[in-house]
């Protein structure tokens, strides 16, 4: 976090240098990408607790089996699925999702308007294109929830929506075997988003430093320019006076 703190405050610092000569103007791109950057983090806390909440769960309803096997009917389980509040787990995790592609589509398209800003950015050889970096994350991300959610149904498109993942869960809910399968692709999915929100900070801190280097550059050529005409007028000031 020291690391994210002083680089932002590294590219405040270029930026506020780069707006008095002209170069650059919208530092509150910067500030949005370094709050991003502490946001995934904070996703990243909320869905480790989430794989802990499944977890939970899934040693509580192995150890009623083990001890109970029989009293484990449909109405008990059910009502240990509600008690626990598992619907409110994997609406949790939903929400990390959906905020984690919002994120992306977020920085994707401040470094959009960053390069129309400046023409040259991002035209180097070893250049990032970040465009594509953030839709091959929220591909891998999607694919990976899918993967997660065939444990559960075979139709990712009903948990697009918050009301059809519900339905979707409390129809799998009505057994120990259909909740064990549940908790296994919350879990998967936990574990995935931790994964790739992780990938999601590392891209936006990449975005940070070649945007700030960017800057840092135009920043030392402007500085390059004005001394070298600062010699040339201090060089004819003293032809003059000599004169």
């Amino acid at each position: 976090m020291k690391a994210i703190v002083l680089l932002a405050a590294a590219l405040l610092l270029v930026c506020g240098r780069a707006n008095a000569t002209g170069i650059i103007a919208g530092a509150t791109e910067f500030t949005q990408i370094a709050n991003n950057i502490q946001l995934a983090l904070s996703y990243v806390e909320q869905a480790q607790q989430t794989i802990t909440q499944f977890n939970q769960y899934k040693t509580m309803l192995q150890n009623l089996q083990q001890m109970s096997p029989g009293q484990l009917t449909g109405q008990v389980v059910r009502d240990l699925w509600a008690d626990q509040n598992m619907n409110e787990a994997f609406t949790n995790l939903r929400k990390i999702y959906v905020n984690g592609q919002q994120m992306a589509y977020t920085a994707s398209t401040m470094d959009g308007r960053f390069k129309q800003a400046h023409p040259g950015y991002g035209q180097g050889n070893g250049a990032t294109d970040f465009f594509k970096a953030y839709q091959g994350w929220s591909d891998n991300s999607l694919y990976q929830l899918k993967t997660a959610t065939k444990t559960v149904t075979a139709q990712i498109d009903k948990f697009n929506t918050e009301e059809g993942m519900i339905n979707e869960l409390q129809s799998s809910s009505d057994s120990a075997d259909g909740q064990l399968k549940a908790v296994q692709a919350g879990n998967q999915i936990g574990v995935a988003m931790v994964g790739q929100l992780q990938k999601l900070r590392q891209l936006q801190m990449a975005q940070m430093q070649a945007q700030n280097s960017y800057l840092a550059g135009q920043q030392s050529a402007a500085d390059s320019k004005t001394e070298g005409t600062e010699k040339v007028l201090r060089g004819m000031t003293s032809t003059k006076i000599k004169q």
